[in-house]
């Protein structure tokens, strides 16, 4: 089963980020070193895994690589001028002397831009030979069976290519160049291109790896449970400096967090980075916290930044029904599933904000394979809701000092009927200011 993910949860997630922006997370986790290990990450963070095997088997990779600070020492140019070796068109070089002396010899009389493409891209693919029979080296026998599979796949074209004297020598005779044109781009050309893609997923993981180690990033413990189970310590935004850490716990008996706070308090952010916890562990990737530990889903819904589809004819509050019921959808086609609503029906009245959550919020407290977060400044609901043993209450607490409001971004037990939304409007001056303006047209 593939895992769920939509675009608006891509879009509340940040995940890819736009044009005008570099903060998104395939930017956190990319230092590839490649425009291949650069597709190559885009490709897994498109596509997260549901199956329990595959994420620890990415996980374990990834894990062994950021132990052992696995360095793939490759740039962009080498593997640019070996990427258009790869592609010419021409035909591969003789492998005899005679040939190899001709050829050479007309290319020092008159230059020419294939053969000269030929020789460096001969060399850096030689070096990346050497230095990836380097790295191989150097892995302990013990190694996660993914990696096993890719070093494998490495290991075969290497063995293919007969290097010969060129295992200690660095110069590359025109001989050389004949008999490693012909055994790269005609005997050994697919092994070749497979080897290519290998090395691009290689350096994809040295990138998350390196991510992993510099920002002191946790790998997450999976679960086989058929019951939501979520445990987090010290979990926080990575792209957020000095945030505040978060601990969440969701037991198998409770599959609800009730969110409640003062606007700006941290609701929003605490959803979006609870989301990319779930997220980044199905993809296999270390997450941003101290500990994690989940059972695993078949996809994640968030509905954070729902925006009016205006060029539908759609209010924001239908918009927001829409979204509920293609929710119900999904859980009803993918049964575990990790929901999150930021503020249920903000789109309309009082009145029909606080039915229509109470409606939802019951029906997902019904539904327990899957978990949901859901936030809320209606905090009257949680009365109503209370009876229910599987939801668990949070807020995020404020005071006023100095007339300020001030905010500590923690996470707390129970329910908050704070509400400073008319105090940071009038602490604005907004008043002020129109009544200034309704003066000066008086006089």
């Amino acid at each position: 089963m593939n895992f769920e993910l939509d675009k608006q949860t891509i879009k509340d997630l940040e995940i890819f980020g736009d044009r005008n922006s570099n903060d998104s997370i395939f930017n956190f986790y990319n230092k590839t070193k490649t425009n291949g290990g650069k597709e190559r990450l885009m490709y897994l963070m498109e596509n997260p895994l549901s199956d329990l095997q595959q994420i620890q088997e990415r996980s374990e990779l990834i894990k062994y690589i950021s132990s052992i600070k696995l360095d793939l020492k490759i740039t962009p140019d080498q593997l640019g001028f070996i990427e258009t070796y790869i592609r010419l068109n021409t035909l591969p070089l003789r492998n005899n002397v005679i040939d190899a002396f001709y050829q050479n010899l007309s290319y020092r009389i008159k230059p020419s831009n294939d053969y000269y493409l030929i020789q460096v891209g001969i060399r850096q693919l030689v070096y990346l030979i050497k230095h990836i029979k380097e790295l191989i080296n150097c892995l302990n026998k013990d190694i996660p069976e993914e990696l096993f599979r890719l070093v494998g796949n490495l290991n075969e074209f290497i063995k293919n290519i007969d290097l010969g004297a060129l295992e200690t020598k660095s110069k590359i005779g025109f001989k050389d160049i004949s008999r490693l044109d012909f055994i790269f781009r005609a005997k050994y050309k697919k092994e070749l291109h497979g080897f290519i893609k290998t090395i691009y997923l290689l350096d994809c993981y040295c990138s998350i790896s390196e991510v992993a180690n510099e920002n002191n990033l946790a790998f997450a413990h999976y679960i086989n449970s058929s019951t939501p189970t979520l445990t987090i310590s010290k979990l926080h935004h990575p792209l957020l400096k000095n945030a505040v850490p978060y601990d969440i716990s969701i037991k198998e008996n409770n599959n609800m967090c009730f969110l409640t706070g003062p606007n700006m308090a941290g609701k929003s952010t605490f959803l979006k980075t609870i989301g990319l916890s779930i997220y980044l562990s199905h993809l296999g990737f270390p997450v941003p916290a101290k500990a994690m530990k989940t059972s695993i889903y078949n996809g994640i819904i968030t509905t954070i930044n729902l925006s009016d589809s205006l060029n539908l004819g759609y209010s924001h509050f239908y918009s927001e029904v829409r979204r509920v019921k293609e929710t119900a959808v999904k859980i009803k086609a993918n049964q575990k599933l990790f929901v999150i609503f930021d503020e249920l029906f903000r789109g309309t009245n009082v009145k029909d904000a606080f039915d229509a959550s109470l409606l939802i919020i019951e029906a997902f407290l019904r539904v327990k394979q899957s978990t949901f977060f859901v936030s809320t400044h209606i905090t009257e609901i949680a009365e109503e809701i209370k009876k229910h043993s599987n939801i668990d209450f949070k807020y995020f607490d404020s005071k006023l000092v100095d007339n300020k409001p001030v905010y500590n971004y923690k996470l707390c037990n129970g329910v908050t009927h704070e509400s400073l939304g008319m105090f940071i409007v009038k602490n604005e001056g907004i008043v002020e200011i129109l009544d200034s303006i309704s003066e000066l047209e008086i006089v």
